[in-house]
């Protein structure tokens, strides 16, 4: 036998070999979304982001083309747009059930009440079929107390197992518990996730699974440094700080993704289990916009849906209507390296409430607004009543549809001051609480020690350096109210105005018929 034949022989063996040196590597892909709000149709110039029908034929064509695929939403399906004040959120959960394989309850799924929640669910508020997509939510207080409803209790399980292409896959989900989220009996029943989901993760790899992903609105920034140190969890599928990451952040030995918001973006891990654990194959963030087709079977329903709302004399021709022309793209947020804590859509806000109060006869010097209650960046063009209900999309008056009210609390410079401290407390964790103001400025320190950020000296109403003793009058929306009385049980009781905000933020708009706003430096924070 010549050594040519020799080497030829040994490779041949070898390569033969190969794809039995790797049979038990399998391959599963996850899709995912979440804080999707109720975007059931389009959003932005010319509808050209998002709609759940594009998302719908974009999961099909993944699902099509690959083995091994597992949909989850992370949750914040609820609440964001007319579509939602109008339906309650049972099409798009009715449309999901078709697409995802489960779901994780955010804490907008709980906004108006636990019967909601359970009536839509189980299809009894429609007078529909129940929903059949798995509904997870692991630190729900399932103790012999059960101080969760048992109906709810019935409707969303602590953690469920898949068998997916021989892989046996468990599956767990966490929501937050920040406090400002949620009514006090909701609050109540909620219990540590960290401790949920180390509980379920620990059971699920009893079980035997091979992989167990944790579905998890608590916010980037709390799963990478809280949750990813749980034990026995493999993947974080994330959501709740709406960002839209490009690639997976690796910590704790875990893989953690988030997809963005609204429905524009659909994410797509591919990731690797073998003998050696769970690692990431790949990844990419899809773009759901104008390029992709709308789902066929989704255009009459969502027809339907669309006639439905334009036709209830409590909403009219909110998704067409001309309100105002922007100039520019308004931000959520504040720019990226910039000092400046207020952002374009906040001052907006902050001085559409201050207008249409003093508008409606009420004496006011300051109106605020908290940055987590402000919902979606205005885009630049044409501005419908649609596009008015995603900035201000929160609470819910059953009679009008619309949302929180107005009220004008009577503070003294010190109360101010107390709430602003309180307002910055909590950054880095969350921003949700950082103030948007008009008719106030004041100036922070976000690296000094938590309760002693704000530079008194700096605070100025209408120009003025606030006087401690003095007397203000502040307009907020009635949630920021409850946040503030929780916090101090000596604040006033509110003066209603029974103004309610849409309409506030929608008129000024209207007035100013060509709207540009930009972040202004009412806030800065002295750190940069």
């Amino acid at each position: 036998m010549s050594h040519k034949f020799l080497r030829v022989l040994v490779l041949f063996i070898f390569l033969a070999a190969v794809p039995f040196l790797h049979c038990d590597q399998k391959i599963l892909t996850i899709l995912h979304t979440n804080d999707t709000h109720s975007n059931l149709f389009p959003l932005g110039p010319n509808d050209s982001l998002g709609g759940i029908a594009r998302m719908s034929t974009l999961i099909k064509e993944l699902k099509a083309k690959d083995r091994n695929v597992l949909t989850l939403n992370a949750g914040d399906v609820f609440v964001g747009t007319f579509e939602f004040n109008k339906y309650l959120g049972y099409p798009e959960l009715k449309i999901m059930q078709g697409l995802y394989d489960a779901m994780e309850l955010g804490n907008h799924e709980f906004d108006l009440g636990t019967d909601v929640l359970i009536g839509v669910l189980s299809g009894v508020m429609p007078n529909k079929p129940a929903i059949t997509m798995p509904v997870i939510c692991a630190n729900i207080d399932r103790t012999s107390i059960k101080k969760a409803p048992d109906a709810l209790l019935a409707l969303v399980q602590p953690s469920i197992i898949k068998e997916i292409g021989g892989l046996k896959v468990g599956i767990t989900g966490v929501v937050n518990t920040e406090a400002q989220n949620y009514s006090s009996d909701v609050f109540n029943f909620l219990t540590d996730p960290f401790v949920a989901a180390g509980t379920q993760a620990g059971l699920l790899k009893a079980a035997g699974c091979d992989v167990v992903i944790c579905v998890s609105h608590l916010g980037l920034m709390t799963d990478e440094m809280g949750l990813s140190t749980v034990p026995n969890i493999d993947i974080i599928i994330s959501g709740h700080s709406h960002d839209a990451l490009i690639s997976p952040v690796l910590a704790g030995g875990k893989i953690i993704v988030q997809a963005g918001e609204f429905g524009k973006f659909l994410g797509e891990l591919k990731v690797k289990i073998d003998t050696g654990g769970v690692s990431v194959a790949d990844y990419k963030l899809h773009k759901v916009d104008w390029r992709t087709r709308k789902d066929p079977h989704l255009l009459l329903p969502l027809a339907a849906l669309r006639v439905g709302l334009v036709q209830d004399p409590r909403f009219g021709p909110v998704l067409g209507k001309f309100v105002a022309q922007a100039r520019l793209d308004m931000e959520k947020s504040w720019p990226d390296g910039s000092a400046f804590r207020d952002t374009a859509v906040g001052d907006l806000v902050a001085d559409a409430l201050r207008w249409g109060v003093e508008k409606a006869g009420h004496p006011v010097d300051i109106a605020l607004e908290a940055l987590g209650y402000v919902g979606s960046k205005i885009y630049k063009g044409k501005v419908v009543g649609e596009d008015v209900m995603r900035v201000v999309p929160y609470g819910y008056d059953a009679t009008s549809g619309l949302g929180f009210k107005i009220v004008i609390v009577p503070l003294t410079g010190m109360q101010i001051l107390q709430g602003l401290e309180f307002s910055v407390f909590y950054i880095p964790l969350t921003y949700d609480m950082s103030m948007q103001p008009s008719g106030l400025t004041f100036n922070y320190d976000s690296l000094k020690p938590a309760g002693a950020r704000v530079d008194y000296t700096s605070v100025k109403v209408n120009g003025s350096p606030i006087n401690p003793l003095a007397p203000y009058n502040v307009a907020m929306n009635e949630q920021v109210y409850r946040v503030l009385k929780s916090l101090d049980a000596t604040v006033p009781d509110p003066v209603s105005t029974g103004l309610f905000e849409y309409r506030l933020v929608r008129d000024y708009m209207k007035k100013l018929i060509h709207v540009g706003y930009i972040s202004e430096g009412r806030v800065i924070d002295q750190t940069f």
